[in-house]
């Protein structure tokens, strides 16, 4: 029997898991306020306080680090990497994450976390399926500005597993189709998934907006949104990635609360919604010709797919395409466990050997650290 701990942070909690093997023996999410929040604005301020988390959880649970076969916590802004599956927690990805970040997001604390607690013993501790795995093609890093290469990053952990999942349930492996699945969370993203391959995407700051994110702007709008606002560069990405969307409609990220205006004859909220739901749609539309229309199957997946009103709102628009299958929820915990199983039972743990654009050692990390660190 093997025993696996996960974590996955995310904007407001942080789940973590314990498994025997496959199955999940406890889980839970660590929530943190609003209020709490505020006094933490920056993602590397909240570390103490949920690692202190995570440890009560394991004392209240009678959990011992040094008896964990493996801990795997969710790949936080790691800079991109060449393959999926495990890569190990070592000092330069601590380094990374800690002093040169590729973004402010929680997930950064994941392995920061899993590295603390497992100090004192010989449990390894990797991550598995980053976001920013660069598999896609060639051809859909271009930009119309040379100076900027448009890399991959995609919500695969959770896409995979929901890939995964729908392939089982057809009899057939998930390498061997072709499959749009879509991500429906706080950030709304989406990828084409070529055999196994994430050959393209459509990250949350380039689709529809979400309940927290702006989505694409206009850039004639955006220029002048950003070059008349008082916000720092700092805030005005925080404000982007974690304030915009439902959030600056309805002061709610929770879809649910927004149903609840429609319900009650809000016509406002209706076509908001419905606007995010058509920018899912479009962006479906825009993956859907990279194969030149040769889609197996489009999947709705993530916490909003519990919605029947979005999700019918999205099938109706993109059905003629490929059918759509919904897989409502977050399977993360369980995509972090078979992983973590997967290295246990002899699957290669890579090398994590990618320094952050501008940086050739551990040591200029630290002393040099980023604006965003």
């Amino acid at each position: 029997m093997k025993k696996i701990f996960t974590i996955n942070c995310g904007s407001t909690s942080t789940k973590v898991a314990y498994f025997e093997d496959d199955k999940m023996i406890s889980k839970v999410s660590l929530d943190i306020t609003a209020e709490e929040l505020k006094k933490m604005p920056k993602t590397l301020d909240q570390l103490n306080f949920r690692t202190e988390q995570v440890k009560r959880f394991l004392e209240d649970n009678n959990l011992f680090p040094e008896d964990f076969n493996i801990i795997v916590a969710r790949a936080g802004t790691i800079s991109a990497v060449p393959y999926d599956g495990a890569y190990e927690v070592n000092e330069l990805m601590i380094a990374s994450v800690t002093y040169a970040p590729e973004a402010q997001h929680a997930s950064t604390l994941s392995c920061l976390i899993a590295k603390e607690i497992s100090k004192g013993t010989k449990v390894p501790v990797i991550v598995y399926d980053p976001t920013c795995v660069d598999s896609a093609d060639s051809i859909a890093k271009i930009t119309g500005i040379p100076e900027i290469t448009n890399m991959p990053v995609a919500h695969l952990l959770n896409t995979k597993m929901a890939g995964i999942t729908y392939g089982k349930s057809i009899g057939k492996e998930y390498k061997d189709l072709n499959l749009i699945i879509v991500q429906l969370g706080g950030g709304i993203t989406l990828g084409f998934h070529d055999h196994g391959r994430i050959a393209d995407w459509v990250y949350d700051d380039e689709g529809p907006m979400s309940p927290q994110r702006a989505g694409v702007i206009p850039t004639r709008y955006m220029a002048n949104f950003c070059y008349n606002s008082k916000m720092t560069l700092q805030e005005m990405r925080m404000y982007l990635c974690g304030q915009s969307g439902l959030v600056a409609y309805f002061g709610t990220q929770d879809v649910r609360e927004v149903e609840k205006l429609i319900d009650q004859g809000d016509e406002k909220a209706e076509i908001v919604l419905k606007a995010m739901a058509y920018g899912v749609a479009k962006s479906i539309g825009q993956l859907s010709v990279i194969r030149a229309g040769k889609v197996d199957q489009i999947i709705l997946t993530g916490g909003v797919a519990y919605s029947e009103r979005v999700t019918c709102w999205i099938k109706e628009l993109v059905e003629f395409i490929a059918p759509v299958t919904v897989i409502p929820g977050e399977k993360e915990m369980e995509a972090l466990a078979a992983g973590g199983l997967r290295v246990l039972q002899g699957e290669e743990i890579h090398p994590y050997n990618v320094y952050p654009k501008g940086y050739s050692s551990i040591e200029e990390i630290i002393k040099n650290p980023s604006f965003l660190a």
